[in-house]
């Protein structure tokens, strides 16, 4: 595990302010993490559900792991910055048969919907990746739960020692719909939906003896070069003050709007649970807002560093820590970084 974590010089110089400020925080006792969720937390799922997908080949992987590791991204992701902040290993992939769980599991998977495919596909929109739904991944955690603990009221004793991370999800079930020719208007009318699911998972982790969940809502999709190149505009109108598209960033607002409505509820609900949002959306705003003071590249904040990532031959931009996206749709590591250490602040709390 020493061997695994040994940095390579420029991403100790990276890491080494944020570890500094771990290692002051007063860190709580969690002594497993679960998470769920899709692409943004995926450390390895799919890559062993379905062999070597895209985010499993080169040049994913190349800043910290050196070679890929099912991840998509260039190194770490937030649950990575979040196991080391608190003094956990790397959380092994479910799927992974070798993996040491001990410490908890990672259940999300590349492409993940929150709706089971089969209740999109009665909506007529077909899921273009995995079959692995939320509803899934609480299944795998079920049957996690019967290889370690002996009895019920064991592991509510266990999994109160735990975090959950319960999401990013809903962005794959959009984008299905978008692909089935659904309109932007039609898609929010998926959101209580997507919302829905997203509580029926929290729900039934807590009545398995969770007590801390951190629900992350959506980033502001409207920032992303995908939806960027996809749907640009020659009119300036279309867009904010930091150049992203408004249509798509009012729409994720949307959905964090619900989400957080839910969260409410459910903390009334459940008054002895801690049920914390992750405001992925204003930690991405903040950092396209100050990228040049945080030693991002002012010019690249909205080019991918990666470009056909994964495709034969294809090669990344020779700096990814200076860019905030790595691949179009998902974030460098050093993006992550920063997005990870918001969040950390109230995770540090619970």
């Amino acid at each position: 595990m020493l061997a695994f974590r040994t940095l390579s010089l420029l991403c100790f110089i990276l890491l080494l302010p944020f570890n500094e400020a771990r290692n002051e925080a007063k860190i709580p006792r969690i002594e497993a993490i679960y998470q769920f969720g899709d692409s943004i937390s995926d450390t390895g799922n799919l890559m062993h559900e379905v062999g070597p997908v895209v985010c499993a080949r080169p040049p994913y992987g190349q800043t910290f792991f050196h070679h890929p590791t099912g991840r998509c991204s260039d190194g770490l992701l937030m649950i990575d910055n979040f196991a080391w902040a608190l003094k956990l290993p790397f959380l092994s992939p479910y799927l992974d048969k070798f993996g040491n769980f001990s410490h908890g599991a990672n259940f999300a998977v590349v492409g993940a919907t929150a709706l089971d495919v089969s209740y999109l596909k009665f909506r007529n929109i077909t899921a273009f990746g995995t079959p692995s739904s939320l509803l899934v991944q609480l299944g795998w955690f079920k049957s996690h739960l019967a290889t370690i603990c002996l009895n019920p009221s064991e592991c509510k004793q266990r999994m109160g020692n735990a975090l959950f991370i319960v999401g990013g999800i809903g962005g794959n079930d959009y984008i299905s719909g978008l692909s089935a020719g659904k309109t932007i208007q039609q898609l929010r009318s998926l959101v209580p939906h997507v919302v829905q699911a997203i509580s029926t998972v929290i729900r039934e982790v807590i009545y398995l003896g969770a007590r801390r969940i951190v629900v992350p809502g959506s980033f502001p999709a409207g920032c992303m070069p995908t939806c960027l190149a996809a749907f640009g505009s020659n009119d300036p109108a279309m867009y904010d003050e930091l150049g992203c598209l408004k249509i798509w960033n009012d729409f994720a607002s949307f959905h964090n709007f619900q989400l957080q409505q839910a969260i409410i509820s459910l903390q009334q609900h459940y008054p002895g649970v801690k049920i914390i949002y992750g405001d992925y959306f204003s930690a991405l705003r903040l950092l396209l807002l100050n990228g040049g003071s945080l030693g991002f590249d002012r010019k690249g904040l909205y080019e991918p560093c990666c470009i056909m990532c994964g495709s034969d031959g294809v090669t990344a931009c020779p700096n990814p820590s200076g860019r905030v996206s790595w691949d179009g749709l998902h974030l460098t590591q050093h993006a992550y970084q920063f997005i990870a250490d918001q969040l950390l602040k109230q995770i540090m709390m619970l």
